[in-house]
């Protein structure tokens, strides 16, 4: 905490509240000019790095500011946990999202408009509500807060289409003041904020990136195995997180710590909720514990104590890399920030991007079997196996088309629970007190041995638990043998608005292309500070728009003072002595499958210019584009885009980044007459 200016507005009533509301003696670095900044009535846009405190800078003025402030997040885990957080210090809080019934949805709306609430959360798709902007505006909105604000950007790393349309709600509400809040804006995303949030001349904030007291450190290995000594060694500096792109990958590793006996928990997608917060918990309360997880994890976690932040495999853009790093050393004391790199990992997450982005073949097929029934209500899982694809590209195809507004999608669990008491029910006594409260109003509901049915919505006014609370007692007393349940499908009804033929139904894909090339640059930036010559902390300053003087050493990064980590078999550097253009350790470079025709100008014009890119990047050739690739151009000599894109091995990125020259070579080739030929040892073969 440090001292601020007695000349802020507001800095009494300020600092009262932060004690009152908050049970802190004083702000942050830039916390009390943003917190004047925004009770003064001025538009703010603030960028503070990962553990900065920007959840104060709206909660406080939500304390301060007659009316309700409306918090929107993208994350229902993330607002959760700070509802609750607010709740345990007597705030008046809620949220209002897709995992409430409609009745308690209507009750928590009705609830705003009549005042009891100082902050709502929402999530951004709240909006699409009619019912919910009406409860907005008879409500008084003090303050409309934004939080990861970098979503509104499609140069952001998370855009969410939803976020885009903030701006016009925020047209509507007319709200006193707004502030939009993020750990990571580039100058090109925070003008995207502004100018989708239609704010005219906003009192604009960047608190500074560096943070000295992490160490960042990039580590090229070989594959599997030695990302997981390296993790090992990570683990003897005490408590990290190890931030993994799949969920096999985060349990083998999570599996390779057991086994070495450090403590450690997992977190991913394909594990329940109550094991999930119980995963978080251990991490929050064991001094020296090791999370492995999915970049899920670490929202709204605050723990000084993490001395590492590793990740196993190439994050999706710089935002999300310093962001996840930033949740390392937030005690000010050392700290390392530590990238396992192997390119192998970038194709990975070029492949995601691809599923993130079906093609349009997938659209049509999606739309023939959704058009022909009222309502699709057998999950996704289902879909997908009638179409033969994976469960990731049915899912992003339909958020697409409820985007494009031509399906919509019903709230999870809906309908109805299905209980029999047990005669086991009979005298048994929980040790959980939600269950005790649970099993006493069953009782009264239903026979022993009946068969009956009720909705969450109604148990929670007999209870008075939340829904959370009650999904996790009902999973108890099953578990106990004191009733049987039968959920309610737990996916979300599918609807298509309209019934016409793929060709009219109005889904224009342009900007679902647009962003997949965004995804992809974002990417490539990402490997560029993997493979940087120069000072990463400098890389990652300029990125994020500060002024950082060329040719200037930190002293706390791999380049500038050489490797902190090392690992017993450390192959993990470019072998330049084994075979001259070099090859990283633990992947092999690809034999050559050549063509039986292709055109030999067009292939070694390609070698030199691989060669020399190479050369230029500090990467092996077979990097930019292997043998069997780079002679399928030279057989194919393609003049055009969708020429390039048809070639295997090929994809959106190859041509972002190196199509166009690729293309200038085989059009050379082909206005020299040199079309593709025989291969000699194919003709010699065949003479023979």
């Amino acid at each position: 905490m440090r001292a601020v200016s007695a000349e802020l507005p507001f800095i009494d009533e300020m600092t009262a509240g932060l004690k009152q509301h908050f049970k802190l003696d004083g702000f942050r670095s830039r916390q009390a000019e943003v917190i004047s900044s925004v009770i003064s009535g001025r538009n703010t846009v603030v960028v503070m790095p990962t553990g900065a405190g920007k959840s104060l800078c709206y909660q406080l003025p939500a304390m301060l500011l007659e009316g309700v402030t409306v918090v929107v997040s993208p994350l229902i885990a993330l607002m959760q946990d700070q509802v609750e957080a607010l709740l345990s210090k007597g705030i008046a809080a809620t949220l209002i999202n897709s995992t409430l019934s409609d009745l308690e949805r209507a009750d928590r709306q009705r609830r705003m408009r009549q005042g009891e609430f100082k902050l709502v959360y929402v999530a951004p798709e709240r909006f699409r509500s009619e019912a919910f902007i009406s409860a907005l505006t008879e409500a008084r909105v003090a303050l409309y807060a934004i939080d990861e604000a970098h979503c509104i950007s499609q140069w952001g790393h998370d855009f969410r289409p939803d976020y885009a349309l903030l701006g016009q709600v925020r047209k509507r509400l007319r709200p006193a003041r707004t502030v939009a809040l993020t750990a990571t804006a580039t100058p090109e995303v925070r003008d995207d904020i502004v100018r989708v949030l239609l704010m005219k001349d906003p009192q604009v904030y960047v608190a500074g990136f560096d943070r000295p007291n992490l160490y960042l450190d990039v580590l090229q290995v070989g594959g599997d195995d030695e990302k997981k000594e390296a993790v090992a060694q990570l683990a003897k500096q005490g408590s990290g997180i190890v931030y993994c792109s799949t969920r096999k990958q985060t349990e083998a590793i999570y599996d390779s710590l057991k086994k070495a006996r450090v403590e450690t928990v997992q977190y991913h997608a394909g594990m329940d909720d109550d094991d999930r917060r119980a995963a978080q918990e251990k991490f929050m309360a064991v001094e020296h514990s090791v999370a492995v997880a999915t970049n899920a994890f670490g929202m709204g976690i605050d723990k000084p104590g993490i001395r590492f932040v590793a990740h196993a495999s190439i994050p999706k853009a710089v935002e999300a890399y310093y962001q996840e790093i930033g949740r390392a050393g937030r005690d000010g004391k050392d700290a390392h920030a530590v990238l396992l790199f192997n390119h192998a990992d970038v194709y990975t997450q070029e492949r995601l991007i691809a599923s993130n982005f079906p093609a349009e073949t997938l659209f049509r097929d999606v739309w023939e079997i959704l058009r022909r029934v009222d309502n699709f209500d057998r999950g996704v899982n289902v879909l997908a196996g009638q179409l033969g694809a994976s469960e990731f590209e049915v899912s992003a195809a339909l958020r697409v088309l409820e985007r494009e507004g031509v399906l919509s999608r019903g709230h999870r669990g809906e309908g109805r629970y299905g209980i029999q008491m047990l005669p086991e029910a009979v005298g048994h006594n929980p040790r959980s007190n939600e269950a005790r409260v649970l099993l006493t109003e069953l009782k009264k509901m239903f026979p022993t041995g009946a068969r009956g049915s009720t909705e969450l919505y109604l148990l929670t006014r007999r209870t008075g638990l939340d829904e959370e609370r009650l999904r996790h007692a009902l999973t108890l007393l099953e578990r106990a043998g004191a009733m049987s349940v039968t959920r309610p499908f737990s996916g979300r009804t599918i609807s298509v608005l309209s019934h016409e033929p793929w060709e009219r139904a109005g889904v224009d894909l342009r900007r679902m292309r647009e962003q997949e090339r965004n995804q992809l640059l974002l990417l490539k930036r990402m490997t560029d500070y993997a493979y940087a010559k120069r000072c990463r902390r400098a890389f990652l300053m300029r990125y994020f728009g500060e002024e950082v003087p060329f040719g200037q050493s930190c002293g706390t990064c791999d380049v500038c003072q050489g490797p902190k980590l090392k690992i017993a078999a450390r192959f993990g550097s470019f072998n330049k002595a084994a075979g001259g253009s070099g090859s990283i350790a633990g992947v092999a470079r690809p034999a050559k499958v050549l063509p039986e025709r292709y055109s030999t100008r067009a292939a070694e014009e390609l070698k030199r210019w691989r060669r020399e890119l190479s050369a230029d990047l500090g990467v092996p050739p077979f990097i930019i584009f292997n043998d069997a690739t780079l002679y399928a151009l030279a057989a194919a000599l393609p003049a055009t885009r969708d020429e390039f894109m048809r070639v295997k091995g090929i994809g959106e990125s190859r041509w972002e980044r190196f199509g166009p020259k690729v293309v200038q070579i085989c059009v050379m080739a082909r206005a020299s007459g040199d079309v593709p030929q025989m291969a000699p040892s194919v003709a010699l073969r065949r003479r023979r």
